[in-house]
Order: C-alpha cells, then sequence, then structure tokens
C-alpha cells in the first residue's frame, strides 16, 4: 500500500488564508479611518499653501403660496372704525371694484387711526387678498382675536376702517 503525499505545491499550511484575512482587516481598518476623517467634518481638508480651508453656507428658503377663494364667494364685513362719515360704504365700495360681492357695512365704537384686517382661521389668503385690494401693506392683516372686535355676521374677513383709508 503506498500513501498518497501531498505535492509541496498542493501544500497551503495556511498562509493563503492568512494573508487573505489580513488584507480584509487592512481594508476594513483603512475603510473606517477614512470615512471617520474625510466625511465626518463634511468639508474638505485640501487647501493651497498657506490658506486655511473654506466654509459655505447654504442656506435653503422655502416659500409659502396661499390660495384663496375666489372674491366673489368671501364674505367680508366693512366697520367704520373713525369719525369720517360714509368711510365704510367707500370701502365696500373698492372691495366690490375688486370682485368681492358679499361685503357688509357697520360702525365701531372705537376709532383708529390704522385700518386692520382681520380673518378668521383658515382665511388667511382671503385677508391677504383684501388687504392687496385696499391697496394696505401686508402687516395689516392678522388672525382674527377673540373676541372679534366687531359682529362678524357670517364673514371671514373683518376690515377695521381706520384714517388711512379716509
Amino acid at each position: 500500500m503506498t500513501t498518497d503525499t501531498p505535492a509541496p505545491d498542493d501544500q497551503d499550511h495556511g498562509h493563503g488564508t492568512r494573508t487573505g484575512v489580513i488584507i480584509v482587516v487592512v481594508a476594513v481598518l483603512l475603510g473606517l479611518i477614512l470615512l471617520a476623517k474625510g466625511y465626518g467634518s463634511g468639508q474638505s481638508e485640501i487647501s493651497a499653501p498657506g490658506q486655511s480651508p473654506s466654509k459655505t453656507a447654504v442656506v435653503v428658503s422655502t416659500t409659502t403660496t396661499l390660495v384663496g377663494n375666489p372674491p366673489a364667494s368671501v364674505k367680508v364685513k366693512v366697520v367704520n372704525a373713525t369719525n369720517v362719515q360714509g368711510l365704510a360704504t367707500k370701502t365696500r365700495d373698492r372691495l366690490q371694484a375688486g370682485g368681492y360681492t358679499q361685503v357688509n357695512v357697520g360702525d365701531s365704537p372705537k376709532p383708529q387711526e390704522r385700518t386692520t384686517v382681520y380673518y378668521v382661521a383658515g382665511s388667511q389668503a382671503d385677508g391677504q387678498a383684501v388687504v392687496k385690494v385696499l391697496g394696505l401693506n401686508a402687516d395689516q392683516a392678522l388672525q382674527m382675536p377673540e373676541p372679534p372686535p366687531a359682529e362678524l355676521a357670517g364673514a371671514t374677513v373683518l376690515v377695521m376702517a381706520g384714517l388711512d383709508l379716509s
């Protein structure tokens, strides 16, 4: 009987497996180092000699566009908050020229110099549209306080007409 002895080229002695494991370990360690150093700061480490790396700020801005209802479907109440006779009617006429057909008028016992346009919750775009038709500043449209400064009678927008509309 003969015993098969492997040829010297067929003997592994574990050198190939050991070399493969070492290569994998080194690659993993190198990858971890690159991830920690190269990507951890979020900026490039390369710069011209004598210059420090520059930082760039990224500003993200969003704009929200409110979509209002057609003017003819918006219920508006105009209240004269001055001593100027007929200011509520004059303001109603301006709104009707802008397409607002559901406009009621009234008087306020509390005079004010600057016009304020109040809108109920969910009607901000309608309030801003009324401000625009009247040629007022955007900051004159405010959410309706509780209690409202005047009887709404179903209106979703309340114009407290001040002296700036007279």
